[in-house]
C-alpha cells in the first residue's frame, strides 16, 4: 500500500493530523470497531530517499526534514490491543514514519498520536529487560530471510533498536535471538512530546555498520526488510503496553511480528518523478525445523504414546516410564531452553493484554503451537468424569495446574493463551503462588473470575496491576489465613508474615478437598516450619526451593510432583529448571515417591 503514497511534508502532515483527529472525540460519536471485518492489507513496502547533503539535526523537531514517502500506520487493521477500551480512536495510537539515508547512517522519524505520553523513568532503565515507556521498536532484517520468531537461526543478523524519551538520547540495540542488549555507538535519538496536541515525535540516526553485515555497503537499490512497532503505555502502574500498532500488523488475520515490510534505498528525490520502482519479492524459504508445526506435532504424538511413571527408587528417575520417554523429554527440554527469553516474555504480555491477533499469529508455529496442541489434549481429557474418592492433577501446557475432584475443581498458577476459555469450568477458585511473575498467571482469566456473577475467587498475597481492578481493592490472603469454600473445601495460605508486614514473593498453599484429600503446593519460599500437620496425599514441589528435600522429608507425602520443569527462561538472573535438575531432585527425595509430568499430562490420585 505504501508504494502508492505521494511525497508528504512532515510539517503539513502533522498539522493535518491534528486538525482531522481531535484528541477527544465528540460526545456520543460512534467509536471505530476494530473487530469489524476488513480485507487484509498487502504486505507493506517503503522507500528511503537519500539525504543529499541536507543538514539534519537530531533534536526532536522535524521542520528540517524534506517531503518524503510516508510509512502509514493509521489503519485500524494495524492495531493490536483493543479490549477493555484500550484503544478507542486514532487519537489513542496512530503513527506515520519516514526514512532517509546516506553513506553512514539510516535516518528515521515518526510522529505518533497519543493522548498520554509515558516517558522513561530513569530508575527503570536496564539492559536486561525492555524498559517500561512509550516507545518505537525498529527491526531490521538485512538479508530478508526472517520468517518466524523463536529459535530461528536466520534471525542472527537482525537488529532491533528501541527508541524512547530518555535524557541521554542513546539508542539501545536489542538482540532478541541471543538475549543481549547494549548502547549503540554513533547513534542518537531525541523524542519530544506536545502535550496540547497529543503528538510524540521520534527522530533517530542509526549507523549502517550496526545494521548491515560486515562488508555490505548501502547503495541505491539496496533493499532491507523492516518492522516498525509503536507500543503505547496508558496506565501509570501497568508494566505492559495496552496497545501496539505495527507497520505490517494489518497484513493478515493475525498480527505477525515476524512478518516484515520491505524498504528500498533511492538515489535521490528525482528517482520518484517517474513513479516508484518495484521492490523484489522475498525468496521462498521453509521454516526452520525448530519452529515448524510438523516438528511439534511429532513431539506431541510421541508424548501421547509414552506416559509418565512414578519414580520409587527401583530404577533411576531417567528410566521412569521408559528410556524412549527419557530421550523424548531430553529433546523437549532442549527445544524449550532454546526459546529466546524476550520472545517468551513479550508473548506473555500479549496474552495478558488480550492482543488476540498477535497471540494467534504466534500460535501458528513454534512453542506456542505446541502449547496449543497439548492444551487441546488436556481440555478433551478434562471432560472425562473424575473417579470417586480421588482426584486428577494435570500439568497445564504452558504453566500451572488443574485439579479436578468429584466435588471441586480449581487452578494453580494457570498461564497460557487459552486458559480463560478452555478451563473456565475448572476455575471454581484459583491460587497464585507467585503473583508478580507474569509467566505464572493469566490476567484475562483473573478478570473474568473477578467480574463473574458466580463466586469464583482467586487468591494472591501481593497486589499487582490488573486492568479494571484497582490495586487497592484487590482482595489479598495473608500467611496463615484459612478460607472455606461452600462445598467444604478448605484453603490455607502457608508462609511467613514478617514483623514489618512484608511478605515473601512466593506463597505456599494447603488445599483440603472433600473426600478428604490434602494437597500442598510448596512454592519457592516455604519453610519446613510452615508445613501443616497431618497426612499429605500430594505435594507439588519445586527445585527452586532451597529447602525442597528437607520439606519433603518432614512432610512425608504419599507422592511428590516436581514442578517448574519444561518452562522457559523468564528472569534474566534466574536459571530455568532443566530436566537434569528435576531428575536430581527426584533422586534426593527418596524414599519419597515422585513424579515428573510433561506439559499437558495428568495423574490420578486415589485413596481407598
Amino acid at each position: 500500500m505504501n508504494a502508492l503514497l505521494p511525497l508528504v511534508s512532515l510539517a503539513s502532515l502533522l498539522s493535518c493530523a491534528v486538525a482531522q483527529d481531535p484528541v477527544a472525540p465528540p460526545q456520543n460519536a460512534p467509536m471505530l470497531d476494530p473487530n469489524a471485518p476488513r480485507e487484509p492489507m498487502p504486505v507493506s513496502v517503503g522507500f528511503a530517499c537519500h539525504r543529499a547533503g541536507r543538514a539534519i539535526e537530531i533534536d526532536g523537531s522535524l521542520v528540517d526534514w524534506p517531503e518524503l514517502p510516508a510509512i502509514d500506520m493509521q489503519d485500524v487493521r494495524q492495531i493490536s490491543g483493543t479490549s477493555g477500551g484500550a484503544w478507542r480512536s486514532p487519537a489513542d495510537c496512530a503513527a506515520v514514519a519516514f526514512l532517509m539515508w546516506d553513506g553512514d547512517h539510516l535516518w528515521f522519524a515518526a510522529t505518533v498520536k497519543d493522548e498520554w505520553h509515558r516517558a522513561l523513568d530513569p530508575k527503570t532503565i536496564t539492559l536486561l529487560e525492555t524498559p517500561i515507556a512509550d516507545n518505537v521498536m525498529l527491526s531490521i532484517d538485512p538479508r530478508r530471510d526472517t520468517r518466524s520468531l523463536g529459535p530461528d537461526p536466520r534471525r542472527a543478523d537482525d537488529s532491533e533498536f528501541w527508541l524512547s524519551e530518555e535524557s541521554s538520547h542513546e539508542v539501545m540495540r536489542w538482540d532478541r535471538y541471543r538475549g543481549t542488549a547494549g548502547v549503540v555507538n554513533d547513534a542518537r535519538v531525541v523524542v519530544s512530546h506536545d502535550r496540547e496536541k497529543g503528538i510524540t515525535t521520534y527522530e533517530a540516526q542509526l549507523p549502517w555498520k550496526t545494521l548491515l553485515p560486515l562488508g555490505v555497503e548501502p547503495r541505491p537499490g539496496t533493499v532491507v526488510d523492516m518492522q516498525i512497532v509503536v507500543s503505547d503505555f496508558d496506565e501509570s502502574t501497568d508494566p505492559m503496553p495496552q496497545t501496539r500498532i505495527g507497520w505490517t500488523f494489518g497484513c493478515g488475520v493475525g498480527a505477525d511480528a515476524a512478518l516484515f515490510g520491505s524498504v528500498m534505498l533511492l538515489d535521490d528525490d528525482g528517482a520518484l518523478k517517474d513513479g516508484l520502482p518495484r521492490i523484489p519479492d522475498r525468496a521462498t524459504l521453509s521454516l526452520d525445523e525448530r519452529v515448524s508445526p510438523e516438528f511439534w506435532k511429532s513431539i506431541t504424538a510421541r508424548l501421547r504414546r509414552l506416559p509418565p511413571a512414578v519414580h520409587d527408587g527401583s530404577a533411576a528417575p531417567e528410566a521412569a516410564g521408559s528410556l524412549a520417554r527419557f530421550e523424548l523429554l531430553q529433546q523437549l527440554d532442549r527445544e524449550i531452553a532454546r526459546q529466546p527469553r524476550v520472545d517468551f516474555v513479550e508473548y506473555c504480555q500479549r496474552v495478558h493484554r488480550r492482543m488476540a491477533r498477535e497471540v494467534a499469529a504466534a500460535g501458528q508455529r513454534g512453542l506456542p503451537f505446541f502449547w496449543d496442541l497439548r492444551s487441546e489434549d488436556l481440555a478433551r481429557d478434562a471432560m472425562q468424569p473424575v473417579q470417586k474418592r480421588g482426584f486428577t492433577i494435570s500439568r497445564l501446557s504452558q504453566s500451572g495446574w488443574l485439579v479436578r475432584a468429584e466435588r471441586q475443581s480449581f487452578l494453580v498458577d494457570a498461564a497460557g493463551a487459552d486458559v480463560a476459555t478452555r478451563y473456565w469450568a475448572g476455575a471454581e477458585f484459583l491460587l497464585l503462588t507467585e503473583p508478580l511473575d507474569m509467566a505464572r498467571r493469566n490476567d484475562q482469566l483473573l478478570l473474568r473470575m473477578a467480574e463473574s456473577n458466580l463466586q469464583r475467587p482467586f487468591y494472591a498475597h501481593i497486589a499487582f496491576h490488573l486492568p479494571r481492578l484497582l490495586m487497592a481493592e484487590m482482595p489479598l490472603i495473608k500467611p496463615g489465613e484459612t478460607v472455606r469454600q461452600s462445598n467444604g473445601a478448605e484453603i490455607q495460605a502457608l508462609g511467613e508474615e514478617r514483623q514489618d508486614g512484608q511478605v515473601a514473593f512466593g506463597m505456599g498453599y494447603r488445599v483440603d478437598l472433600p473426600g478428604p484429600h490434602r494437597i500442598v503446593f510448596v512454592g519457592p519460599t516455604l519453610r519446613p516450619q510452615d508445613l501443616p500437620a497431618g497426612r499429605i496425599d500430594l505435594m507439588v514441589l519445586s527445585p527452586r526451593n532451597p529447602l525442597a528435600v528437607e520439606i519433603a522429608r518432614a512432610a512425608a507425602p504419599d507422592l511428590a510432583i516436581v514442578e517448574d520443569a519444561f518452562g522457559c527462561f523468564v528472569l534474566p538472573n534466574v536459571s530455568r529448571v532443566d530436566l537434569r535438575s528435576a531428575h536430581s531432585l527426584q533422586k534426593d527425595l527418596l524414599p519419597v515417591r515422585s513424579l515428573l509430568l510433561a506439559p499437558g499430562e495428568s495423574w490420578v490420585i486415589s485413596r481407598q
